[in-house]
């Protein structure tokens, strides 16, 4: 029962994962906290700079952009290293990242600063999935998947109050300072957890890859690439978007919007946690995965569209319901398009077309964040911002299901 973890799982117990995939919810989590205080400090830091809406979607598109090519970069890099130093890296660069956002006089070192946090970012979450893909066995793996995937939605949900209690007591330039030194207390943690032997780099270059030009020949490597450009936008709205949204639209102050801007971000969480169990539900009951996908899909995509009764809500609750519900329509039709990739392709392709679509999310939220600010600008609205955001979801699962056809493996490929 004592001793040392084994996080390759070669123990009898399943004791030691389960340690590692908390550890690794507490890191992805601590990187949202990271990647939102920007948003919680939105209206603060505009009025400071005297930025326009589209000078603060610039500064977020320096992040994204930034982002989309290391989210390439450090999973090639994890590979390299091992995802023990390069988790341990991206951690200690992020934290630092973070923390210098405080010293920020101005638009342009505010963005510089969003760039670099990316830097350190762009990798946790490859590194975070590989980790799980080598130290987690049997059907614990795939719930290892949604469970580090499950610390963008707690992260952003703890990010709201923490943050702004911060800022209201210290200031926002400590407010960012001391949530990025915190996440530096993961790292010893880290090391700890994953003490025993990680895959080295030549043994992670040994395994099999598979180049983008094999996987982009098939539609349906598209039709998730597609599905996420669009849809993307909406959690770039969330994101980004809801406190400044709540302070110029709804008239609250810091204090008020700690008090209610998590609340979508819990039911984007349990959309994490029951979009793909919802569709696992339907085919142990005898559905096929093309019928049971397509139902869940569908069925989240109309709930999606509530967000659109955010533009006529007569008040920050009612409209917070509105969001709510359509955070928790889009998450799970993201945690879905997540999992096509494996229901099209054998595994030695799965990452490839798992990264590909991952580069169109990222563009996607990059375009929309670029749009919101214009329209915002040009408008002094989010009438139509709101009501576009919200259509997004469901125009994704019509490109996605047009494009996908029928949900079953390529013919023609060997499983490996």
């Amino acid at each position: 029962m004592g001793g040392a973890p084994d996080v390759n799982g070669d123990s009898g117990s399943d004791r030691t994962p389960r340690v590692l995939l908390i550890v690794l919810l507490a890191i992805t989590s601590a990187s949202y906290i990271d990647r939102i205080a920007i948003s919680v400090l939105a209206p603060t830091l505009r009025d400071e700079f005297g930025m326009s809406n589209s000078e603060y979607a610039l500064v977020i598109n320096f992040f994204m952009v930034t982002y989309m090519i290391m989210y390439s970069v450090g999973g090639r890099l994890a590979d390299l290293l091992g995802f023990r130093k390069a988790l341990s890296l991206y951690i200690v660069w992020w934290s630092v990242s973070g923390a210098l956002h405080g010293l920020s006089a101005g638009f342009r070192t505010l963005a510089a600063s969003r760039l670099l946090l990316a830097v350190g970012q762009g990798g946790v979450w490859p590194a975070g999935v590989k980790t799980v893909a080598h130290n987690v066995r049997g059907p614990l793996r795939s719930l290892g998947v949604g469970i580090v995937n499950f610390g963008s939605s707690l992260g952003s949900a703890l990010s709201v109050p923490i943050v702004g209690w911060l800022a209201v007591m210290w200031g926002w330039r400590a407010a960012f300072a001391i949530a990025g030194l915190m996440s530096l207390l993961l790292v010893p943690i880290w090391l700890l957890v994953t003490k025993r032997r990680a895959p080295t780099g030549k043994e992670s270059a040994r395994r099999k890859r598979t180049p983008w030009i094999r996987v982009i020949r098939y539609r349906q490597a598209w039709s998730v690439f597609v599905g996420r450009l669009i849809s993307a936008g909406a959690w770039g709205f969330y994101t980004y978007w809801i406190p400044e949204y709540l302070t110029r639209e709804r008239g609250l102050n810091l204090m008020e919007i700690g008090l209610m801007a998590w609340i979508p971000f819990v039911a984007a969480g349990l959309g994490d946690l029951s979009g793909s169990g919802a569709t696992s539900w339907l085919v142990a009951r005898g559905w096929s995965i093309d019928r049971a996908r397509k139902t869940v899909l569908v069925a989240a995509a109309g709930a999606a569209l509530a967000g659109i009764g955010t533009a006529y809500a007569p008040g920050a609750w009612s409209a917070m319901a509105c969001i709510s519900i359509g955070a928790l329509g889009f998450k799970i039709v993201s945690v879905n398009l997540l999992n096509m990739p494996a229901d099209f392709f054998p595994p030695s392709y799965v990452g490839t077309a798992f990264g590909f679509s991952g580069t169109g999310g990222s563009a996607g939220i990059v375009l929309t964040n670029a749009m919101i600010g214009w329209v915002l600008d040009a408008t002094g609205s989010y009438w139509l911002v709101l009501v576009g955001v919200s259509s997004l979801t469901p125009l994704s699962v019509i490109g996605a299901l047009l494009l996908a056809r029928r949900i079953e493996r390529v013919k023609g490929l060997p499983d490996d």
